[in-house]
């Protein structure tokens, strides 16, 4: 028979059924397998950062976050896909160091473990009204501008890879769009890409990756880094949330964008069209069907109300 306490402690120390299911369909048996390494890892973490945990977890796509203290202040124990993209978000963090982005307190990237600061996961960007919420995402796009640690892949490689693989998906997924707009990503990429910054930029921020936060506003979760031109990071502020205000709201949304957050009006129009055209590709090629969508209307107003 199971004491009161111990099923307690069971029912917060879960994993989700629905991320199990996820985890076990996109990885097969090597994601089964990690799976059962997870309460393991769970209880050595509460062990070596004396940790209680408070209750059952959130999740995502590839990780569990679970609520916990040390000494009562509340934190979060983030037990991800261990590889390089933890290793990356724990670097971003490590150099924004708490500058507009949520942070990191401890880390074991190699197990995919990240403890984080407390943020309120109840209320993102993703709530407030559009135009509010475009203002608080620039700020703290501007908050995250710091040099790149040298271990951030960059944005030059980046854009190497695009002029390769870029023709490659566009055939492969039957030339899905105008050619035209194939090779204009691909001119600003060979042009644009030698000579990128090396700039700390998230190219996952969005307005559902900025939660509410305590010492600030608005801070940033989840980054996916990358060291190039900050202008590089603001092509999701467009496509996400796109149907608040549809292809009207484009103008508006950009210049805001860009006059918050402090960028160069050229590099912003350029990069957002080359990360747009990236994105399409690559969500049409896993079945997405909005955001194709999204990306035809951004490109196709970036391509008329400028020349190339």
């Amino acid at each position: 028979m199971i004491a009161g306490g111990d099923q307690q402690t069971r029912a917060v120390h879960a994993i989700p059924a629905a991320f199990v299911a996820d985890v076990v369909r996109g990885r097969g048996d090597e994601g089964q397998a990690w799976l059962d390494r997870v309460p393991q890892l769970l209880a050595d973490a509460c062990v070596e950062w004396e940790l209680v945990v408070d209750s059952p977890p959130m999740h995502g796509a590839q990780g569990l976050v679970w609520p916990v203290r040390r000494d009562q202040e509340p934190l979060v124990l983030k037990i991800t896909w261990p590889g390089e993209m933890t290793r990356l978000e724990a670097a971003a963090l490590i150099a924004w160091s708490g500058r507009g982005a949520v942070r990191l307190l401890d880390h074991r990237a190699e197990d995919g473990l990240l403890l984080l600061e407390r943020l309120d996961a109840g209320r993102t960007l993703e709530h407030v009204p559009i135009g509010q919420a475009v203002v608080a995402a620039a700020a703290v796009l501007r908050r995250l501008s710091v040099p790149a640690p040298v271990t951030v892949p960059t944005l030059a490689a980046a854009a190497r890879r695009m002029t390769l693989d870029l023709p490659r998906s566009w055939t492969a997924l039957g030339e899905p769009f105008p050619r035209r707009v194939l090779d204009v990503a691909m001119d600003i990429a060979r042009g644009l890409g030698p000579s990128s910054a090396r700039m700390l930029v998230d190219r996952d921020l969005h307005y559902g990756n900025v939660l509410a936060g305590h010492r600030e506003p608005w801070l940033a979760i989840d980054p996916m880094p990358i060291a190039g031109d900050r202008e590089y990071g603001i092509a999701r502020l467009l496509w996400r949330r796109f149907d608040d205000e549809g292809p009207s709201g484009l103008a508006r949304r950009l210049d805001t964008i860009i006059d918050v957050a402090g960028l160069d009006v050229a590099l912003a129009r350029s990069w957002t069209l080359v990360h747009c055209v990236d994105y399409w590709l690559w969500a049409l090629g896993t079945g997405l069907t909005e955001d194709p969508a999204r990306c035809d209307a951004i490109t196709g107003w970036l391509l008329t109300t400028q020349r190339w």
